[in-house]
């Protein structure tokens, strides 16, 4: 009866960490570029204006949502996804970000599809509360 229930319990258990923890809300930023000649940061996270500012510019738009989205250092920080250059068409997208263990747990996936004609540098950004500015910062591909 023992080594039913243990086996019963294991089957159940899920090996996949994701589930566990509290969710976290953020926002995805949009209309931003990463600028040429900057350096991938090595930290995803960016708690300061300026050290945003040296990293990304603005790409404003016409028509709706074409605004960048408005970011508050003063009460949010980002976390950005920047990756190589490259001229396969490539996208990241914002999964999910947990707190898990003391730990902030950012999941993003990447979805890459046709070679283009051009270079793009693929970069995904999400501004989250400062209230989870103090965490470590665990990124996981999805």
């Amino acid at each position: 009866m023992a080594l039913c229930g243990a086996m019963l319990f294991c089957s159940c258990k899920s090996g996949d960490n994701s589930t566990a923890g509290s969710n976290v809300n953020f926002t995805v930023a949009k209309n931003y570029f990463f600028k040429n000649g900057a350096v991938i940061p090595d930290n995803p996270k960016i708690s300061s204006a300026d050290e945003f500012q040296k990293l990304f510019g603005m790409a404003a738009v016409m028509g709706k949502d074409g605004t960048p989205t408005a970011i508050d250092f003063s009460k949010q920080f980002v976390l950005a996804v920047v990756l190589p250059v490259t001229d396969v068409y490539t996208e990241i997208q914002p999964v999910d970000v947990k707190v898990i263990n003391g730990e902030l747990v950012y999941e993003y996936s990447v979805k890459t599809g046709e070679k283009m004609t051009y270079s793009m540098r693929p970069m995904a950004l999400i501004v989250l509360d400062r209230e989870y500015d103090g965490l470590k910062v665990k990124m996981v591909e999805k």
